[in-house]
């Protein structure tokens, strides 16, 4: 059996820049497959999301907002994120599979343009929120805005939030190193909105 090459106590990565390169070459079709699973599960929840939203009733956002013309325009703001989110889903899921791509951007390049990913999904689904959207869009207070019946409390929000960390890095096989930023950008968009 060959030992097992030098490496950093650290950062995992290999010390050998021809061994870390074909470590991470390795890897490369794991990653594909699984981001655009990871990224096909996110959209089925958006869709399920939308329809919800849609459904409810749509000039109040499923009855989020009060009925008034503020109410009505967050509501559009908030159906634009559900659609961006699902937009950014259908293209990193084709980008996942294109091979053109991801020779261009490289292995690390990959990696990285998915953890970048991870971090604008962080700040669309903080966006999401009914509290967070009127903080960001509204000069209103949130509970002129927000319909009584509707709890907004957190809760939600952070378990929304945990489930898509501990999803990148159960379903992800990248480095912890590479996913950090997704972490720091998480805890940071939850202060910085609030």
């Amino acid at each position: 059996m060959p030992p097992m090459p030098e490496y950093s106590k650290r950062t995992l990565c290999f010390v050998d820049t021809a061994v870390e390169q074909g470590f991470l070459r390795s890897r490369q079709p794991k990653l594909s497959k699984y981001a655009f699973l990871g990224l096909g599960l996110l959209l089925a929840f958006l869709a399920a999301n939308f329809a919800l939203f849609l459904f409810r009733g749509w000039p109040t956002g499923g009855q989020i907002f009060v009925d008034s013309a503020e109410g009505v325009r967050l509501a559009g703001v908030r159906s634009w994120v559900l659609g961006l989110m699902s937009l950014l889903c259908v293209a990193i899921m084709f980008t996942a599979k294109s091979v053109r791509l991801i020779a261009c951007l490289g292995a690390r390049g990959f990696e990285a343009f998915l953890a970048a990913v991870a971090c604008l999904v962080v700040i669309l689904t903080t966006l999401q929120h009914p509290w967070y959207l009127v903080k960001a869009f509204s000069a209103s207070s949130p509970d002129e805005v927000i319909s009584e019946t509707i709890d907004w409390t957190d809760d939600k929000l952070l378990l929304m939030l945990d489930i898509w960390l501990t999803g990148c890095h159960l379903m992800l096989p990248i480095r912890w190193v590479v996913l950090w930023p997704v972490e720091i950008a998480t805890i940071l968009v939850y202060i910085g909105f609030a």
